[in-house]
């Protein structure tokens, strides 16, 4: 009884690890940098700083209050980044910063404001398999735009460092890779997982987060990683399974010498919310290994000839959140220009069936809430709230 009462209590201590929130959009058009990041009530910079809003996650069958700040963390302070591809580059150009992406008075960032008016410096990796060798190039001198664009706001685990290197995205040669989640035992199996991964994965890997070193797993499942510079869905969905598989199993690895074993039923909990892109087609997965519980939410918008994902809705209005589904748990999106989005299971065992409407709160709460037009803002206040109040 008491190595489960510390096993429990290590599970919640390990579950206050911060959880991040990202956007990003894909597709055949470019976007705008400043609508994409500072569009709508709920931008970036209200992700980094607001109570999370969580609309139609009261709906999944395993929600619990209790859980939603664990998950979905208020401040996401500790640094950001944005990357991109321009039109006939293979390789994602990067702008990372270790400053929260708000100043003082609650303005955005300035380098974040230099980015997207075109007069920051942006990084660029040379054109080497076997580099991690990142070069500053001439700022573009006009307004960010992109087919492909990403940008992450961190919330770091306790006891990392706050630098560049630790700021998403990552870059795996003409790979960008994001994460929101903790990984569960990672400091126990994280030498052993290293020693497991190839050197010209390793080289590539320059900061000491979990989520980087996730990437880098990625990358090792691969097929034609790194001479390839594109990859069709088949080989980006197939290297996310085995990413996932990879990391669960070595969470549950850690307790193999215990007396009382880890299974998959009582699973220590592991938040494997990943997206990944080569700039041309999307990989977004929404992962929980515990069966009990939900993960970190993920919303994703399709627009034509593109989709957009984020860990919440960027507006508050009703009509907006109409626009925007939660991805289920332990559920799996894919987009290419060519295929549109598709959504899959990855868990039949513990996987939801649908997807909900982020409007779907709405309805969820007639019963409670008035039946005028006061009742958006009172759901949509209650959504926020729930992660506040906790």
């Amino acid at each position: 009884a008491r190595y489960w009462l510390g096993l429990a209590l290590a599970f919640r201590v390990l579950d206050t690890s911060r959880a991040c929130r990202f956007i990003l959009y894909i597709g055949k058009d470019e976007t705008d940098a400043e609508e994409l990041l500072l569009g709508g009530d709920n931008d970036l910079l209200a992700m980094a700083t607001e109570p999370p809003l969580l609309p139609a996650a009261m709906l999944s069958p395993r929600y619990d209050e209790s859980q939603i700040e664990l998950r979905n963390a208020e401040k996401n302070l500790d640094g950001y980044g944005v990357s991109w591809y321009a039109d006939g580059e293979e390789f994602p150009r990067r702008v990372r910063s270790a400053l929260p992406i708000v100043d003082a008075a609650g303005n955005a960032d300035a380098k974040l404001m230099d980015l997207i008016g075109g007069s920051a410096v942006p990084m660029l990796f040379r054109d080497s398999p076997e580099s991690c060798t990142e070069e500053p190039l001439k700022p573009p001198g006009e307004r960010l735009r992109s087919r492909a664009l990403f940008a992450h706001v961190r919330a770091a685990s306790p006891g990392l460092a706050l630098n560049e290197q630790n700021s998403h995205p990552f870059a795996f040669q003409t790979l960008t890779w994001l994460h929101n989640g903790a990984i569960w035992g990672f400091e126990a199996f994280r030498d052993e997982l290293v020693a497991s991964l190839p050197e010209r994965v390793l080289r590539l890997v320059a900061g000491t987060t979990d989520s980087e070193l996730a990437g880098a797993v990625f990358a090792s499942h691969l097929a034609g990683w790194p001479t390839r510079r594109a990859y069709d869905l088949l080989s980006l969905r197939a290297a996310m399974l085995a990413t996932v598989a990879t990391i669960r199993d070595r969470s549950l690895a850690v307790s193999a010498n215990s007396t009382c074993p880890i299974t998959a039923e009582n699973a220590p909990p592991s938040s494997l919310n990943f997206a990944v892109s080569d700039g041309r087609s999307l990989v977004v997965i929404r992962y929980r290994s515990s069966p009990r519980e939900d993960p970190p939410t993920l919303y994703y918008r399709r627009v034509p000839g593109g989709v957009v994902v984020a860990s919440e809705p960027s507006s508050t209005d009703r009509d907006a959140l109409s626009e925007w589904i939660l991805l289920g748990k332990n559920r799996m999106l894919s987009f290419s220009p060519a295929t549109g989005v598709a959504v899959e299971c990855v868990d039949p065992a513990d996987c939801d069936a649908v997807d909900w409407s982020a409007a779907a709160a709405f309805a969820h709460a007639s019963n409670e809430d008035r039946g005028d037009d006061d009742a958006s803002a009172a759901t949509t206040t209650r959504i926020r709230r729930d992660a506040a109040t906790n």
